[in-house]
């Protein structure tokens, strides 16, 4: 059971305002209050628990089956190239969309509003996210290992992609949406969740890129070539970019008020997000660089 003080320091609401309301509202005559009997529940109260149960299913199947699978098979065989380039990527492309992604997406629906003492705006919109997501990883996850096979289950692979950035697209309108519609501030935190938010749309942009490239290369030597140049970037802005700065974000608005830390320091705390975003921006854009100009930049 958590106490009145909890409650008001985790919901960011002051502790003397929330006790006087209780005040009024037990002083308060039972006649002049109209409670329904029966509050129907919200799809925005229960819109998380698709997204996490559809996370928890790619994660556990996509992720970690699939994962094992690809190792036993290096393993038996005693060779790297025992698995394709396009079979890892897809089990890696599940990893970031079906988990991170869909457990990024469910929470943000849910907790969001709250931070912000709003609901959430497009609640059915949001939903339908998560048909566009599951329906994205399934085409492309599911297609791309058979592409080099079946070449024509490449378009149907880069549709799914494509499904994918209309879904992420959508959902950082609809969080920017439910933001607009608060009176609360922008706290300094949210810029990490701002930041986070862009990465989540670049690196779906540059996912569906670097898919066509590779699926509509020549030879095998030039899908090499894109593979060694636009690969690792590609993943520095999906967990550094993306994951961690959602993990910061979030966690310099919950840590303190839940674990009684002390709070961040505005400031600084901005001044590392710029650091970081910027560290992002040139090691990728440095990477690329030493790749197709010279190793200088390296």
């Amino acid at each position: 059971m958590e106490t009145l003080e909890f409650f008001s320091r985790a919901h960011d609401v002051p502790l003397d305002r929330l006790i006087e309301e209780i005040y009024d509202a037990i002083n308060t005559p039972e006649s002049s209050i109209s409670v329904p009997e029966d509050i129907p529940e919200n799809l925005a109260d229960w819109i998380y628990r698709p997204f996490f149960k559809a996370g928890i299913v790619v994660v556990l199947t996509l992720g970690a089956v699939w994962g094992a699978w690809l190792l036993l098979r290096i393993g038996f065989l005693k060779t790297f190239s025992a698995v394709g380039y396009h079979e890892v990527n897809a089990h890696g492309h599940a990893q970031i969309f079906g988990w991170v992604g869909l457990f990024v997406m469910g929470f943000a629906y849910q907790a969001f509003p709250r931070f912000k003492h709003t609901s959430l705006a497009h609640p059915k919109l949001a939903y339908g996210t998560l048909g566009l997501m599951i329906t994205g990883i399934l085409l492309r996850s599911g297609l791309e290992p058979f592409t080099n096979a079946y070449g024509l289950l490449k378009f149907p692979a880069i549709f799914g992609t494509g499904l994918e950035v209309v879904a992420i697209v959508l959902f950082g309108w609809i969080v920017l949406s439910t933001w607009k519609r608060s009176l609360q501030p922008i706290a300094f935190y949210d810029y990490y969740i701002l930041s986070a938010m862009a990465w989540f749309i670049i690196q779906a942009v540059y996912e569906m890129a670097l898919l066509v490239g590779t699926l509509s290369a020549s030879t095998p030597e030039r899908e090499l070539s894109l593979i060694a140049t636009y690969q690792a970037p590609l993943r520095e802005i999906q967990i550094y970019g993306f994951a961690m700065l959602m993990i910061f974000g979030v966690g310099q608005r919950i840590f303190p008020r839940f674990y009684g830390l002390p709070d961040p320091n505005p400031q600084k705390s901005l001044i590392i997000l710029a650091m970081i975003n910027f560290s992002i921006f040139f090691q990728s854009g440095a990477f690329i660089l030493m790749q197709k100009v010279s190793h200088v930049w390296a």
